[in-house]
């Protein structure tokens, strides 16, 4: 190249960039900045605003998530909205209007750009034991897809937040602090943003660190809880757990603990759990083993679903339904692990570990379900059945997560057994957690590919039959290979009435009615509220102990209230011919037996 011509590409060179300069100084920044206030908390009402700036698009569709993840049902948070407005960036309003129910389509005069938009709401709050949004006198919860809109063209860019609280009310949360305000967040995009929750108000925040993390328990509610010991408690299955995955996914971690006498179950996040207890959960050591179940249940989901997720899980989808057959990994696993945790920590004991056995393996062969629906099809339709209960639903339905939890556990020996005690479901999910990074997704024929490479032959049968079947789990096969024996006694007859009850905010409902049974043929339904129990009046307690004391053919005179009306029915306990399990050890165990029982179970036989 002569020198003339070098010049003239390096002049080239320079209107181009000159050109680009100016375009980027002359473009507006895209920005999305979310605002929550809660003027007056006894009203149950947010007031939500969204500024976007940067659109340069003559209309934009805000979204509102119809359902959010950890609880695969459609919420249809849109009908808590209300007093939508979208104004430019001088207050003049723009035209909008719905699409469809959770959709918001705001659109410019004639040509002009959007470019900036206003955009406010109010949010209708009264659902904590939903874990979703709540708003009242004493406190503020908010899961972000309950409450903030986003755009799907830019729900990539990063986000920012400013609470303003009510009075002297202060937030938790895993988002960042930002600008050095305790009230302004950020976030690098909506997804992470609606997946760390809200706690505002008074809660009390107990801070402590582990591996260098730190941590934190918020505690809302009152109860007579020993602080120390449950920090010291929550650190033994957080170090079991990074010692388990080997990586730590999170800078900071958040417990956010409401404890009310509604209270119950819990949500994962991506650097936080929301979790629901009594404060009867801390009157006694066997009560307090439900929180740390729970806490472990939770904590474990920080890597399976937060970060490995089934491939129908992601990207999430918030319009819609996201179905998938591997819920049963995510769910069923983890209720698998959450106790195996807690004895590997030694807050456990075997013969806690061994009961839980004995309980799946009376449930697995009794709930009627299980013969109708296979596992990956509960999965399917957890959208469409397991969380909206009904009459027929043990009769009829399979269980993802305690199903899910029994075949966990016999692959988890299954994988021992082949491998001559090599390997195990651990090494399954650990791989699973480095070969399916966020954004990746693995399907049910990942997962089998894995148990196979580690159990070093087939296993095609073993899922046909429980995953995709509903053949009988071989119990006594599986759990032989540790050495276990399951002992039954056929002739055993125990009681029955026909019904589970169940409490929930104070009140005793029916919370299942077997089919065939004397209750069924009487006409209980499913939700009808026990009111007295034989003239007296029912407390949880006092009911399931005296439905469970009756000898056969006594009766109890129930009164109900079903429909705003009282109904009385007289029930008769009943005889039913079922079988009996325990769970005792191999007089003789072979050593690949015995091996596999200390590794497993971490005691010595």
């Amino acid at each position: 190249m002569n020198y003339s011509n070098f010049i003239m590409l390096n002049k080239i060179y320079f209107i181009i960039a000159s050109i680009l300069i100016i375009s980027m100084t002359n473009a507006e920044i895209q920005t999305v900045k979310y605002t929550l206030a809660m003027p007056e908390p006894s009203s149950h009402y947010f007031e939500a605003g969204l500024e976007m700036s940067g659109i340069e698009d003559n209309y934009i569709d805000l979204i509102l998530p119809v359902w959010r993840p950890g609880r695969y049902y459609i919420f249809d948070f849109a009908s808590g909205i209300q007093e939508f407005t979208a104004k430019d960036m001088n207050g003049k309003q723009f035209k909008w209007h719905k699409t469809n129910k959770f959709t918001w389509h705001i659109e410019s005069a004639g040509n002009k750009l959007l470019n900036e938009i206003h955009v406010s709401y109010k949010v209708y709050a009264d659902e904590f034991e939903m874990r979703t949004r709540g708003l009242d006198e004493e406190h503020a919860f908010v899961n972000g897809t309950s409450v903030f809109m986003y755009s799907e063209k830019y729900r990539k860019l990063p986000v920012t937040l400013k609470v303003v609280p009510y009075k002297d009310w202060h937030v938790t949360t895993g988002l960042e602090n930002s600008n050095g305000n305790r009230f302004e967040f950020s976030a690098p995009d909506y997804d992470y943003f609606v997946d760390c929750p809200l706690e505002i108000g008074s809660q009390v925040d107990y801070s402590f660190d582990v591996g260098g993390k730190e941590h934190t328990i918020s505690f809302f509610g009152d109860a007579d809880y020993d602080i120390e010991k449950m920090k010291k408690d929550f650190t033994k299955i957080i170090k079991k757990n990074f010692e388990f995955w080997g990586s730590v996914p999170y800078d900071k971690y958040i417990f956010i603990i409401h404890c009310t006498p509604k209270s119950g179950g819990g949500t994962e996040h991506i650097n936080s759990t929301v979790i629901g207890i009594k404060p009867s959960d801390f009157d006694d050591e066997e009560s307090y083993k439900h929180i740390l179940r729970l806490v472990s249940h939770e904590f474990f989901h920080t890597w399976n679903v937060k970060q490995m997720r089934p491939k129908g899980i992601t990207p999430y989808d918030y319009t819609g339904e996201n179905y998938t057959e591997e819920l049963w990994i995510a769910e069923g696993g983890t209720s698998y692990y959450d106790e195996l945790m807690i004895l590997r920590t030694g807050q456990a004991s075997l013969d806690d570990f061994i009961k839980e056995i004995t309980d799946a393996v009376q449930d697995e062969r009794t709930r009627p379900g299980y013969k109708i629906q296979s596992l990956a099809e509960s999965s399917i339709d957890a959208w469409i059945k397991f969380w909206k209960r009904n009459q027929n639903a043990y009769d009829s339905q399979s269980d993802y997560y305690k199903k899910g939890s029994y075949l966990s556990l016999i692959l988890d020996l299954e994988i021992r057994h082949s491998s001559k005690n090599r390997y195990s479901l651990d090494d399954v999910y650990r791989t699973l957690y480095e070969n399916y990074p966020p954004g990746s997704g693995y399907t049910n024929t990942d997962f089998i590919a894995l148990c196979e490479k580690y159990s070093s032959r087939s296993l095609r049968n073993l899922f046909n039959d429980y995953l995709y079947g509903t053949k009988p789990i071989d119990w006594e096969k599986y759990l032989g290979y540790a050495g276990l024996v399951l002992n039954r006694d056929d002739s055993i007859s125990l009681p029955e009435t026909g019904i589970v009850i169940s409490e929930f905010e104070g009140k005793i409902y029916v919370s299942n009615v077997l089919a065939g049974s004397l209750a069924e043929k009487y006409g209980l339904n499913l939700e009808d509220e026990i009111i007295a129990i034989d003239g007296i009046k029912a407390d949880y307690k006092t009911a399931e102990q005296k439905l469970s004391e009756l000898n056969e053919g006594e009766e109890v005179r129930l009164v109900l209230f079903r429909n705003n009306s009282l109904k009385y029915v007289t029930l008769r306990q009943n005889e039913r011919d079922i079988n009996k399990y325990q769970i005792g050890k191999k007089s003789n165990p072979a050593e690949l037996q015995k091996s596999i029982f200390e590794k497993w179970l971490g005691t010595k036989w």
